[in-house]
């Protein structure tokens, strides 16, 4: 039996370096993924709970990525929204037949989504091989593949076909597949493996775990291409779900918005293979003012790092590592 030390964002900080700026305005927090450019390296968790139609606008008109989740989803009238408003159509497809023909719907309607997400609890299974295959057949779209939490998983996706890469699996807050299976791993400890011990050089995305700002700035230093976040996008006034009002006795009410795991119940419709959770995320207002922040946050990590952009960060490796 092999014993590894499992590492997650709250077990690492970063070393301050010299900072080479004047303003961290002048850092610069752009990203280029497939033929776009993009003014953050972070985006929502293509879930039910978090994105819907609206959101995937709303970020497309910021300048920001999207990932629409594939949950009810009629692709062909999704792709045909994002069309009509000038946006670029990026959506997720599963790995079963109706994940099969409702994209093939769209493709038969004339759509060429220029991102698609491959989106399956564990990706190394032949059955992706197989949708990448399918995909590929139709499309010209950049492929992102997920999850996987090893550099061997991802190898086998590259030389399947995917042009980046999902790190990350059972480390969200509403996930509980390492309660319900025993199969988990830190995600920093996942993104060292899948970044440094790679043979191929696909950009790998970090999924989950995100707790605090100032992780987003951890995952890209350990060399991750972006970040994808659940609850830190969630109960906005543009995230999916209706506010929730309850009674408070000191308040006279409190809202909130619904945010629950692609593998719960509440997003099934039906307790079977249930690997997820709902809770309650306090109503937060206009999903504006957290773009703004993240982004200056972003930028004095970048300060704090010593260098001017992502990639300086992403060659720092500086880490300092708490010992719980």
């Amino acid at each position: 039996m092999e014993f590894v030390k499992e590492y997650d964002y709250s077990d690492v900080y970063l070393k301050p370096q010299k900072c080479i700026i004047h303003s961290r305005s002048e850092c610069n927090t752009s990203v280029t993924l497939g033929k776009r450019t993009f003014k953050m390296p972070v985006y929502p968790s293509n879930m039910k709970s978090v994105v819907n139609q609206y959101t995937c606008a709303y970020l497309a008109s910021k300048g920001w990525f999207y990932s629409m989740h594939r949950f009810d989803v009629e692709l062909e009238q999704f792709a045909r929204y994002m069309t009509d408003l000038n946006y670029f159509v990026s959506i997720s497809l599963g790995i079963n037949l109706d994940s099969k023909e409702n994209f093939e719907r769209m493709v038969k309607a004339g759509f060429n989504p220029e991102y698609i997400t491959i989106d399956v609890a564990n990706a190394w299974t032949e059955r992706v091989k197989d949708t990448i295959k399918m995909i590929q057949d139709s499309c010209s779209s950049f492929l992102i593949v997920g999850n996987v939490s090893c550099a061997e998983a991802v190898d086998e996706l590259a030389d399947w076909g995917a042009d980046a890469c999902k790190c990350g699996q059972a480390v969200g807050r509403v996930c509980t597949t390492r309660n319900k299976t025993g199969f988990s791993g830190g995600i920093v400890s996942n993104i060292i493996d899948c970044v440094e011990n790679t043979k191929s050089d696909i950009p790998i995305i970090a999924d989950g775990g995100v707790g605090e700002h100032g992780d987003i700035a951890k995952s890209l230093s350990l060399g991750s291409y972006m970040v994808m976040c659940g609850s830190l996008f969630a109960g906005y006034d543009q995230s999916a779900g209706d506010i929730i009002s309850f009674p408070n006795e000191e308040h006279g009410e409190i809202q909130y918005k619904e945010y629950y795991g692609s593998a719960s119940e509440h997003n099934k419709g039906e307790y079977r293979n249930i690997e997820g959770k709902k809770i309650m995320i306090p109503y937060r207002g206009d999903m504006y003012k957290l773009l703004i922040e993240l982004r200056e946050d972003l930028q004095s990590s970048i300060s704090y790092a010593g260098v001017r952009d992502l990639e300086g960060l992403r060659r720092i490796k500086k880490l300092i590592v708490i010992n719980k």
